[in-house]
């Protein structure tokens, strides 16, 4: 015969609760204080004192979907393993709090089978022993139905947000330059749209980009102009980059690498934005993004040594400084006048009444934006099979022929890219036409290095090189020792 005990004779049980609040919309998920209150409520009825908690310090979710980790939930399962536990029970709001991946669930409970706990769960009014075949398959029900609906529930914010994708429907943290609209009655975003005050500096950027500005002047005049980010600090260089790559200001959404339609309108003309990409991704850029300091001067980089060929650096020993062959010193010229040569010859070809024609891009913004894809797809496998690791001959000589077969095809996207592309460049560093030298001395160095590098080619005006003069010879005029090397 059994006896039941009075319940102030009753034994009395401990408890440690695991306290998780999720990420919740909807506004009526507990609290994990609101979750303590009512375990307490539900533990003094069942006769068990609640000890120290285990408790997350932010929502974070228990689903396989999750990306973020329960640190207090990982502390919970190493004490269960090791014996430290402390207590007697274990206390939940309701069985999805534990865990809503079925294998973590049943994890946790044979360390509580394994050690004598027992498992309380407040939204159910129960107190189950995981030892007990049917309250161990009651358990195990919950776990899998949390996990059924968890699925169900990612599943469906998949399919959201793909059909949002599809629509082009604005995702995520509106970004600088735009703003949210919402609907008046629901709250529901609708769009985004052109903030008036900040949508021009985004403008601003895009344009002053194309004409060859540098990141790093941009952020200080940003910072001067007391042009400043949402949180009221200045712009790092660093960031305007990043803000310089995003296609939502071209009134693009991207979704798994696919660029599609956006339902907002455009702050950014198209040919623009595609006109800085290609600026941004090309190799040349991507080289002085990683060098220190700043542009000083607009020919080193193109004119070149005549005797071997090598590159053209700056000395400052002579006044006005001079030009010195960097390998090995074989040519040296004053800088002035070589400077005062170059620009006449490049101003008084940009002021020319025919050269605007020829050089105006006629291009369409598509297919240059079709070749860039091409190209970035094409520099992203290579990169990849660069970068892998064979760990077998016939793995090594795949990756060796894929490589092969890929280097050929990203040099001939890049000369497409050339080909459709430079002369828009010149224009939009440095339009033709009879003022193009007020243009030029108002222009940052970084432009006018663009545009000498544009038309100091061999295919244009020619490939400028320094001569070698006699030591003890006569003296020869500067212009006599520039060497201009022609295409055929």
């Amino acid at each position: 015969m059994t006896t039941t005990l009075p319940l102030t004779e009753k034994l009395l049980l401990t408890g440690r609760e695991y306290l998780r609040v999720s990420k919740d919309r909807s506004g009526r998920m507990k609290s994990v204080a609101q979750q303590h209150d009512d375990n307490a409520r539900s533990a003094d009825r069942h006769g068990i004192t609640l000890l120290e908690p285990y408790a997350e310090a932010e929502a974070v979710s228990a689903s396989r979907y999750a990306r973020k980790a329960r640190d207090e939930f990982a502390v919970l399962m190493a004490d269960l393993g090791a014996g430290r536990f402390g207590a007697d029970v274990l206390v939940l709001w309701e069985s999805s709090r534990g865990s809503r991946r079925v294998g973590e669930w049943a994890t946790m409970l044979d360390l509580l089978e394994d050690h004598g706990k027992l498992v309380h769960v407040t939204s159910h009014g129960r107190t189950y022993d995981p030892a007990n075949p049917r309250d161990r398959r009651s358990l195990i029900d919950d776990a899998n139905d949390a996990e059924y609906e968890s699925g169900k529930s990612a599943l469906r914010v998949r399919r959201d947000m793909a059909a949002n994708a599809a629509e082009g429907r604005p995702h995520g943290i509106c970004p600088y330059g735009l703003r949210p609209m919402h609907d008046t009655r629901t709250g529901r975003l609708i769009t985004w749209e052109a903030d008036p005050e900040k949508a021009p500096v985004i403008v601003e950027l895009f344009t002053r980009l194309r004409q060859g500005h540098s990141f790093r002047a941009l952020a200080r005049d940003f910072e001067a102009r007391g042009i400043v980010r949402r949180d009221g600090r200045p712009f790092p260089a660093v960031q305007l980059r990043d803000m310089a790559t995003k296609a939502v200001y071209a009134g693009y959404r991207l979704y798994k690498g696919e660029l599609i339609e956006g339902i907002w309108e455009p702050i950014v003309d198209r040919a623009l934005y595609w006109d800085v990409q290609r600026i941004l991704s090309g190799p040349n850029h991507q080289a002085r993004a990683q060098r220190p300091g700043s542009v000083r001067y607009e020919y080193t980089t193109t004119i070149r040594c005549d005797v071997c060929g090598g590159p053209i650096t700056v000395s400052h020993k002579l006044k006005g400084g001079q030009y010195l062959c960097e390998n090995k010193g074989c040519v040296k010229i004053v800088k002035p006048k070589v400077d005062e040569i170059l620009e006449g010859v490049i101003l008084g070809y940009l002021a020319r009444p025919d050269v605007y024609e020829e050089l105006v891009s006629r291009n369409d913004s598509a297919e240059v934006a079709e070749v860039m894809a091409e190209l970035a797809k094409l520099r992203t496998e290579l990169q990849n099979a660069e970068g892998r690791n064979p760990t077998t001959v016939a793995e090594a000589l795949m990756f060796a022929r894929l490589i092969e077969d890929l280097t050929p095809k990203v040099a001939d996207a890049e000369a497409r890219l050339r080909g459709l592309t430079t002369p828009g460049d010149l224009v939009a560093l440095m339009e033709p036409g009879a003022d193009v030298v007020e243009r030029w001395k108002s222009a940052p160095v970084s432009a006018r290095r663009k545009v000498a590098a544009i038309l100091l080619t061999p295919e244009r005006l020619g490939e400028v090189r320094i001569a070698r003069t006699l030591a003890r010879g006569p003296r020869v005029p500067v212009a006599e020792r520039l060497v201009w090397r022609r295409a055929e």
